[in-house]
This record gives C-alpha cells, sequence and structure tokens, in this order.
C-alpha cells in the first residue's frame, strides 16, 4: 500500500505548482495523496488539516464544494473515467469548477483507488457565455442593419455568406452554389459588366470594393444592395481572397429616386409659373415706370403700394426658383445672414396679410442673429412658417407669432411659435406635412407647398426642422442650423 501511495503522491506532485486542486483515494475514500491547493481548500472550508487516512466520505459529505465527488468517485472505483461540472456560489460570484475522476489501478488490472483533477473553469465559461452572446448580438445586429458579411477564396472558388446574406440575396444555404459564377446569376444582368470590371479594379489596384447595383429574386423582384470589401494577397502578391459586406439598401435607393422624380417635377411646376408671370410682372413694373407721378396723392399712393408687391412678387419668383435649384446651389457663396434684416423682407412681402387678419409678430434675436446660408433660402422659410401661423389661426382670434433664437456650441436654434388650431400630430402626419403637397389640415384652401420648401431649403443649408403641436392650443416649429463658421 505503501508504494502505491508513493506512486500516486508523485503523480500529484507533478501539478503542485499549478492552482487546480488534486488529490487521490483509495477503494475506501481514505485520503492517500493531495497537492496544496488541496490542503488549504479543507483548512478555508473549515474541514480541518489534510492527513494521509483521513475519510473522505466525510469530507464530501460536509462541504458543498464536494457535491459532485461521491458519485465521481464511485465511478472511478467501477473503472469509469468520467468528467462533471459542478457550479455554485463563492462570495456572491457564481463560479464554476470541472472534476475529472480517474481509476487507479495496480499492476494486475484491479482498481486500488481514484483520482480526483479540479480546476476554476469560470473564466472560460464565461468567455464562452460572452463569445456566443457576441455572436448572437451581431447576428441581431445584420438582421436590424439588413446587412451581412462575405467571404470569397478565390484559389477554391468557394463563398461563404453569413446567415443574414441568404435572406439579402433571397437564397436557401441548401440550394446556393457558393461560388463567384452563382453570385453574378444573382446581380441584374444590366449591372453584372459594371460589378465585375469593379471586382477586377479593387484586384488589380488594391483598392476597395464599393458598388451599388441590383439582384433579382427567383421570383422576379428585384431589390438593390451596396457591396463593401477589399481583396486579400499571399507573400508573392498573389491575390488569395476577398471579404467584405452587403446591405439591402432598396429603401433609400426608392426614396433617392422619389425624392429626385419630385425634384423634377417641381422644377418643371417653377418654370411653368415662373414663364406665365413673368410676362403680367414685367408689364406692371414697366407701367409703374411710366406713371406720371406728383399729379394725385391718393393714385399715387396706390401705384406705389402696386409697385412695391409687384416688385415683392417678382422677388419671390426669383427666390423659389433659386430655392428648387438647391443641386446646383454653390454654397461657397453661402454669407452671414442676419435675422433681422431677413425679417425687414418678410415684413414687405407679407404686409398686407399682418394687416389684413390683424396679426402680431413678436421677435427676440437677442441671443443669436447670424445664420450662415442664401439669404433667399432663409426669407422663404420665415415667408412661409409665418404665412402658415397666420392661416391657420384660430377662428375670431388673431393670430400671435413668436419667433426666438438661442445657440449652443455647435448649433442655432429657431422657434417659431404660434396661438393657432393646432392639430393631433402623429408621426405619420408630422412626415407628410413636410411632404410635397402635404397639409397641416383641410380648413384652408392652400397646396400645402410652403413647408415642403421649408424643409427642402432648411436642408440645403445643412439644417433640420421639427414640429411640435396640440389641437386648439398652437403649433411649434424648430429649425436647427450649424453655428456660424
Amino acid at each position: 500500500m505503501k508504494q502505491k501511495q508513493a506512486i500516486i503522491q508523485n503523480e500529484i506532485k507533478i501539478v503542485e505548482d499549478r492552482n487546480d486542486i488534486v488529490w487521490a483515494m483509495d477503494e475506501d475514500y481514505k485520503l492517500t495523496a493531495f497537492n496544496t491547493s488541496f490542503k488549504s481548500l479543507l483548512k478555508q472550508n473549515g474541514s480541518g488539516d489534510a492527513e494521509r487516512g483521513m475519510d473522505l466520505k466525510e469530507v464530501y459529505r460536509a462541504n458543498y464544494f464536494f457535491d459532485p465527488c461521491e458519485e465521481g468517485c464511485e465511478r472511478a472505483l467501477n473503472r469509469y473515467a468520467t468528467t462533471s461540472k459542478h457550479t455554485f456560489e463563492d462570495n456572491g460570484q457564481i463560479v464554476v469548477h470541472e472534476f475529472s475522476f480517474q481509476p487507479f489501478m495496480n499492476s494486475s488490472g484491479d482498481v486500488v483507488g481514484c483520482c480526483v483533477w479540479q480546476k476554476d473553469i469560470t473564466q472560460e465559461v464565461n468567455n464562452n457565455h460572452r463569445l456566443r452572446e457576441s455572436e448572437r448580438k451581431y447576428r441581431e445586429a445584420q438582421k436590424v442593419a439588413n446587412v451581412g458579411h462575405w467571404n470569397w477564396d478565390m484559389i477554391k472558388n468557394e463563398i461563404t455568406w453569413s446567415d443574414q446574406l441568404f435572406r439579402i440575396f433571397g437564397q436557401k444555404p441548401e440550394m446556393f452554389e457558393g461560388n463567384y459564377e452563382s453570385l453574378v446569376k444573382i446581380i441584374h444582368p444590366e449591372d453584372r459588366d459594371a460589378f465585375n470590371e469593379d471586382v477586377a479594379k479593387c484586384i488589380e489596384e488594391k483598392g476597395q470594393h464599393d458598388i451599388i447595383h441590383r439582384i433579382v429574386f427567383d421570383n422576379g423582384e428585384i431589390r438593390y444592395v451596396h457591396q463593401k470589401g477589399r481583396a486579400f494577397y499571399d507573400k508573392d502578391g498573389k491575390a488569395v481572397r476577398m471579404g467584405g459586406t452587403t446591405q439591402d439598401v432598396t429603401k433609400d435607393v426608392l426614396s433617392n429616386q422619389q425624392i429626385v422624380e419630385q425634384n423634377h417635377e417641381l422644377q418643371n411646376f417653377v418654370r411653368i409659373i415662373s414663364h406665365n408671370l413673368r410676362g403680367p410682372i414685367s408689364n406692371l413694373l414697366m407701367l409703374s415706370k411710366i406713371y406720371d407721378w406728383g399729379k394725385d396723392e391718393v393714385n399715387d399712393d396706390i401705384v406705389k403700394k402696386i409697385e412695391t408687391t409687384t416688385e415683392a412678387l417678382d422677388q419671390t419668383i426669383k427666390d423659389l426658383h433659386l430655392s428648387l435649384s438647391l443641386k446646383s446651389a454653390d454654397k461657397e457663396k453661402f454669407r452671414e445672414i442676419a435675422f433681422k434684416d431677413v425679417m425687414k423682407d418678410v415684413y414687405v412681402l407679407l404686409s398686407e396679410e399682418i394687416a389684413k387678419n390683424n396679426a402680431t409678430i413678436q421677435t427676440d434675436f437677442s441671443r443669436a442673429n447670424i445664420v450662415f446660408g442664401a439669404k433667399s433660402y432663409v426669407v422663404n422659410v420665415f415667408y412661409n412658417l409665418i404665412l402658415n401661423a397666420i392661416n391657420y389661426a384660430k377662428e375670431g382670434v388673431p393670430a400671435i407669432i413668436e419667433i426666438a433664437s438661442d445657440k449652443n456650441d455647435k448649433e442655432i436654434v429657431l422657434k417659431f411659435s404660434d396661438n393657432g388650431i393646432g392639430m393631433e400630430l402623429t408621426p405619420e402626419k408630422e412626415r407628410k406635412i413636410f411632404d410635397m403637397y402635404g397639409r397641416l389640415s383641410g380648413v384652408t384652401e392652400g397646396k400645402g407647398f410652403g413647408l415642403y420648401l421649408v424643409k427642402t431649403q432648411v436642408g440645403a443649408m445643412d439644417g433640420r426642422i421639427e414640429v411640435e403641436s396640440e389641437k386648439d392650443v398652437g403649433t411649434i416649429f424648430t429649425i436647427t442650423f450649424p453655428k456660424v463658421r
């Protein structure tokens, strides 16, 4: 027996310098060998000093740490080596330990004892959990963003996709033959040459693979995807694979197409209006020039008002035409615009409406009086928002319009508040009122054209506009511009 204990003890000494807990026992559950970690564990758990010959069954039953040991040792004594994981709480922390039970046999093949090897695998388990959680979140992020990743092994001509890419391309994993030729077949026939050229250019010039193209589903549905990636090379400079991402951008592409179509429609509208009004406006301005001033004070006043209104209308047409040429607008010509100067122009344009409706406009530009942009854009924004407030005033209640500015480190903020009819503003209504021909309500006869122009022009100056409204209380438009550079 002493010889057996010596053999076991020598085996255990091999792991003496490790944190793993190792001990051995004979077939009667008597401790025969142990390392320092085992000895420390017994003291820590109040089981006394570790001594050879002590009964381990009492130890196993007395401490939760050794819960798996009695069953594991029994199996080992019956010649079955086993491994089990044990989860328990230690100082408020959840820990996981792995127990390995190995039978010891003599030269005759008889089982004479069992060796137990225990190690703390909490970190390993947590790492695996974190890895699985990270993979789960990554898959969720791909699904939310509708983007997936891919890899093309050029040597083997094998393409691998993430799960989301199969959904984006409308393919089933078991049906898709992962190679370059199969991918090209999914691409719209009219886009294949451009795709192949971009891939070739990426490989030859060691640049970025970046292209938006159409794909065709088996049912004929057409979608747009944005492919991005790069090539990887071996030590000899030969391209061996490509990797990257693909995102479904169908909604963005179709929205952009719609915006382009609307802009074209709007520009055509402005051309027609400008053409039809140019003649009458020119005639009115010409008549004012040849009018014989000074003979009749009343007529002079009337003609002067006609001249002023006609000039304002002429300028409005010019500004409208300019505001719709946003794509060709030269931002290098943007300059500092004073809100007070803008209000002077707006008062001229809206003087009749303000007087007729007994409207009141209160302004406070003390905190910020300058914005960077095109004056015609800013005038049009003020004009439309003030006119809106006048048109949507409560019946019998004159419109009170408050315009105030503020600023922070990065932005200039304008607020247009009124006491009008307001509305119950759902997210859908909020979106629609800024659409072309969108309207706040059906109370007035307007076409809902102004707010579309406002949002377009604010966007052209790198700003944004938001609206808040409450029925029978009023409406607030908040415009945010980048701070003056």
